[in-house]
């Protein structure tokens, strides 16, 4: 019993030792910085997800293949926190994702709709990205749930309206290139902790009263490319631009009246945009009188404008294209770069262009892959991990940076991609500490044996060839 139990121990310790390579291989193609914790598998022209991902992989990346549908196949990575799914062909928001993700990019792919139980179990998401798809439509407070949301991107896409209900943990709001053509005052009263807000290249006419009243932490707004009214029903964002917020929206350009088309709103005066304002003919009117006046026109005119407002929807697109080619070129708007760097992933700008760089930065040695045929353009150091390690390269000490596609430079760090944090990964190196040092110890009572057994063994025989002389 005793000799058969270092035996069992001993082979439990090369079982482990022999599962180690697959706990973190590399999906045959598919480019690992960190095996087993980051993983790029880009371009590859999947359209399934890859089956010997491992499960302890914190952050994923299957980006420009053709996905149409990852339902629930991703459920059991619960250690996965980055995920980027964008360039692919998914119809619909992706259902049975992992409660543990903090990151999800889907931008350029299919998505027209999103309902409230499709964001229900992902409550510890920061960062979602929509970016170029085909949304019309979002539930009602299908966004409520993302309590810890920061950072939204709904960027070219076919919404008429702001999604109602909006987290207020929102800093990072962009829904520029949409069919926006009023803002809801209810959606913007709880965003108050945004930062930064694009509704550019939209339908808007005019702003309404007090819309951004609320939001006392804005620091940065972009308007421009819009159907601006330059009368008198913009003068609340005329006022509000020109209290020290003139660095926000610069290039306001009037689209009507006629006689103030293709001119700057900014450099116009109070007179030239609503005259009646000023006009030393017009004589006041009691309260009373006023009130009488309104409720009769309320009643037999409708709003001019109403009817503008209703075809505003359909010639959204078709009006911005003749605008953009007649108006002067805007001003460049200069957005914080310490905000973007602390909105941005992992996986941006982790693609093949970008692994070489990580390769080198983490030196972490690279198991066997099977041979990939590099697409045009691809990297070829992402083939085989290992011979893209620089020499003498100490990562540790000199800072990774690259440029995204937005053009701001990202540093590279592990942020959230650091194997101690993984608890799989914790407890298997424990377990393969204690083992270890249980073979060391059965190890030195077997060589203790041996040598004792030597000894006992040696007087035996030198009292035997004693008898034998005499």
């Amino acid at each position: 019993m005793c000799l058969h139990l270092p035996l069992v121990l001993l082979l439990l310790f090369c079982c482990l030792i022999t599962s180690l390579p697959l706990l973190f291989s590399c999906p045959p193609g598919c480019c690992c910085p960190r095996p087993g914790v980051l993983i790029l598998c880009e371009s590859l022209g999947l359209h399934v997800l890859p089956r010997s991902v491992p499960l302890t992989t914190s952050a994923l990346s299957v980006a420009r293949n053709h996905l149409c549908n990852i339902d629930n196949v991703l459920r059991r990575y619960s250690s996965l926190q980055e995920l980027s799914l964008g360039h692919n062909r998914l119809e619909r928001f992706p259902r049975g994702l992992p409660a543990s993700l903090e990151s999800l990019q889907l931008q350029e792919n299919r998505i027209t709709f999103i309902t409230a139980g499709d964001l229900r179990n992902l409550r510890n998401l920061t960062r979602l990205d929509l970016e170029d798809n085909r949304i019309r439509a979002i539930q009602p407070g299908a966004l409520l749930s993302l309590m810890r949301l920061r950072m939204l991107s709904l960027k070219g896409n076919q919404l008429s309206s702001l999604p109602s209900h909006l987290p207020g943990s929102l800093m990072h709001l962009d829904v520029s290139a949409n069919c926006i053509s009023t803002l809801d005052l209810p959606s913007l009263a709880v965003l108050v902790n945004l930062q930064v807000l694009k509704i550019n290249s939209n339908c808007l006419r005019s702003v309404p009263e007090h819309a951004f009243d609320g939001l006392t932490r804005l620091h940065s707004l972009e308007l421009a490319n819009n159907l601006w009214v330059c009368e008198c029903n913009i003068m609340y964002l005329y006022r509000w631009l020109l209290m020290d917020r003139l660095r926000m929206a610069t290039d306001l350009v009037c689209t009507a009246p006629l006689h103030l088309a293709h001119k700057l709103l900014l450099t116009l005066s109070v007179v030239a945009i609503c005259p009646k304002i000023l006009m030393p003919s017009e004589k006041l009117v009691s309260f009373n009188t006023s009130k009488v006046m309104l409720g009769n026109s309320s009643k037999e005119s409708p709003n001019p404008t109403s009817d503008t407002n209703r075809n505003v929807r359909t010639s959204c697109r078709t009006s911005l294209v003749n605008l953009n080619a007649k108006l002067p070129s805007s001003v460049n708007h200069t957005v914080s770069r310490s905000h973007q760097e602390s909105n941005q992933s992992s996986l941006d700008g982790l693609s093949y262009e970008q692994c070489l760089l990580l390769n080198a930065t983490y030196l972490v040695p690279q198991t066997t892959q099977t041979p990939h045929i590099p697409t045009p353009g691809e990297d070829p150091g992402c083939r085989n991990n290992t011979n893209s390690i620089q020499k003498g390269f100490l990562s540790t000490s000199v800072p990774i940076f690259f440029t995204s596609e937005a053009g701001v430079q990202v540093e590279a760090t592990p942020r959230t991609l650091t194997q101690t944090s993984d608890p799989a990964l914790v407890s298997l190196l424990s377990v393969l500490c204690v083992l270890t040092g249980l073979l060391l110890v059965i190890v030195i009572l077997v060589l203790r044996s041996l040598l004792w057994r030597i000894q006992s063994v040696a007087p035996l025989q030198s009292t035997v060839s004693s008898q034998r002389n005499s």
